[in-house]
């Protein structure tokens, strides 16, 4: 029996066989080794999975050498294409044009394997060693010589594509880079700061990021918590690096101002008015309350301002807070007897509780003292 186990799956002729037909088997064993250096395109995916191909001793799309792999079906996924049988051995360039946008895996036996992307072409080699053959990626580590050129001299790389570039030189206009988002510069390397961003920055004004003291995004990070020229959410805390609050924006627009201790306020290095711990408002110079008679209507004068005040009553108290002894009155009686005087207020801790306007007391006593002086002058008569 003739055998036919050569690298290209031709016919070999034993001695004294082929009698009548020498001459045709020669003929296409000739004409299968010229397709072996030829070029086909065929449909060879008909569906959406993996795909099996064959070669026999007739004429066949896969003995030849360059294959343009195309599909009449769209690929959702990456499919393998397995060229058969496993003791082919060849060389071959296959060009991906499958539908889909997908790769193809090139598979002989259950050796190595070579991926090419959807568009792409590769140049492999089918080892035909049998059950464990596998398929090599002739250009996968190539060693291209000094003189080696590509694209006339010009790199041809695109830009959606990786390179790595070893101990090469840029330089001169056109070698322009766009993006050195994860590229390791050399410590001696100098960049023109016009060249970083949009160009507004010079080289003196990049060289003050060096009198930094940590971090600078740390920096800037921390510097941005303060949204500086911007509207701070409700609900922002400020504090000092001592880890006492400062600041506090409330609902309803309310601010809360915190101290570890007590609040000052300074005029050229001098305290004018302080707030301590307790409570106590202690100022320097005259508090005033606008009383203008432009901000007044519906002016008149108290009546039986005496009888009011004496319906009121001084009282000595404790207060809670700081077991302080204190003199005064208590706003609860007061509103009874002068609403005016009382006004509202929400404790953060309290609620609702009363205060007194005593500044505004004064208007009473002139003229509970104008009536009691009125009493005496009559008793004199």
């Amino acid at each position: 029996m003739p055998s036919y186990d050569n690298d290209l799956v031709l016919t070999e002729l034993a001695t004294g066989e082929g009698s009548g037909t020498w001459g045709d088997t020669t003929n296409l064993n000739l004409e299968l080794i010229g397709e072996a250096f030829s070029y086909g395109t065929g449909a060879t995916f008909d569906s959406d999975a993996n795909k099996i191909v064959t070669v026999n001793q007739a004429s066949h799309l896969y003995r030849r050498m360059f294959i343009d792999v195309t599909s009449s079906a769209t690929l959702s996924a990456t499919r393998t294409l397995e060229i058969n049988p496993t003791t082919i051995s060849k060389t071959m360039v296959i060009k991906n044009s499958t539908s889909g946008s997908q790769s193809i895996i090139i598979k002989q036996g259950s050796g190595a394997t070579v991926t090419i992307g959807n568009g792409l072409t590769k140049m492999v080699v089918l080892t035909g060693t049998g059950s464990g053959a596998a398929v090599i990626d002739v250009f996968g580590s190539i060693d291209l010589g000094a003189n080696s050129k590509i694209n006339g001299g010009d790199f041809g790389i695109t830009a959606d594509q990786t390179a790595t570039f070893t101990n090469k030189t840029l330089n001169g206009p056109d070698n322009t880079i766009t993006n050195l988002a994860n590229t390791n510069l050399a410590s001696n390397a100098a960049i023109d700061a016009t060249k970083i961003g949009d160009g507004s920055v010079n080289n003196t004004e990049f060289g003050y990021i060096s009198t930094l003291s940590s971090n600078a995004q740390t920096q800037l990070t921390n510097l941005s918590t303060t949204k500086l020229n911007q509207a701070l959410p409700v609900g922002t805390t400020l504090s000092s690096t001592d880890s006492k609050e400062r600041f506090q924006f409330i609902n309803n627009g309310d601010t809360y101002y915190g101290s570890g201790s007590g609040h000052y306020f300074r005029y050229n290095g001098t305290t004018r008015l302080s707030l301590d711990s307790s409570g106590n408002l202690t100022a320097v110079g005259n508090v005033g309350a606008y009383s203008d008679m432009a901000l007044k209507e519906d002016i008149y004068e108290i009546e039986n301002a005496l009888d009011k005040v004496k319906k009121l009553r001084g009282v000595h108290f404790t207060k809670k807070a700081d077991k302080s002894k204190e003199i005064g009155v208590v706003a609860n009686e007061v509103e009874k007897v002068v609403p005016e005087l009382v006004d509202e207020v929400e404790d953060e801790k309290l609620g609702t509780i009363k205060t007194m306007k005593y500044a505004n007391t004064v208007g009473l006593l002139i003229e509970a003292v104008k009536d009691l002086s009125k009493q005496i002058e009559e008793l004199k008569k």
